[in-house]
């Protein structure tokens, strides 16, 4: 979802620089909103160290933890990402809205809109995280 979400946020910002493409100045932000969504996209959405599927006991609790570095590197810099991108933004959606005030309320909704069900998504996965770790401790004290 993370990256798909992400995909669209690129998608916005070339649609906007294909519409503001006279002004070089809001195309330049927007391509810079681009590449920052395109590193972030490939530095802390991948999931590339992670096997998921793992077949020992060993392996899973080594994919766990690494999944759970994983979120916690993404959750620490997303929202910084996030807002950069929509600074680059709020030029040219000012413009589309023929107003600065309403460009400027329709990003801030839009950044708390995503922080909020941001914070909501990560504490599902940290919970369900736990809840898998707990399951392997109790597994593991079987055996």
């Amino acid at each position: 979802m993370a990256k798909l979400s992400s995909f669209i946020l690129i998608g916005v910002s070339i649609g906007l620089a294909i519409r503001f493409r006279d002004n070089n100045l809001y195309v330049m932000l927007l391509l810079m909103g681009i590449l920052a969504i395109v590193f972030f996209i490939d530095k802390f959405l991948s999931l590339k160290d992670i096997k998921q599927t793992s077949y020992t006991q060993t392996s899973l609790v080594s994919s766990i933890s690494k999944f759970k570095t994983y979120m916690v590197n993404r959750k620490k810099y997303e929202m910084y990402f996030m807002g950069f991108w929509m600074l680059t933004l709020i030029p040219s959606a000012s413009l589309y809205f023929d107003s600065s005030v309403s460009g400027i309320l329709s990003m801030l909704a839009y950044i708390t809109f995503v922080g909020i069900f941001g914070y909501l998504s990560y504490r599902k996965t940290e919970k369900e995280i736990a809840s898998l770790e707990s399951t392997m401790e109790y597994e593991l004290q079987l055996q």
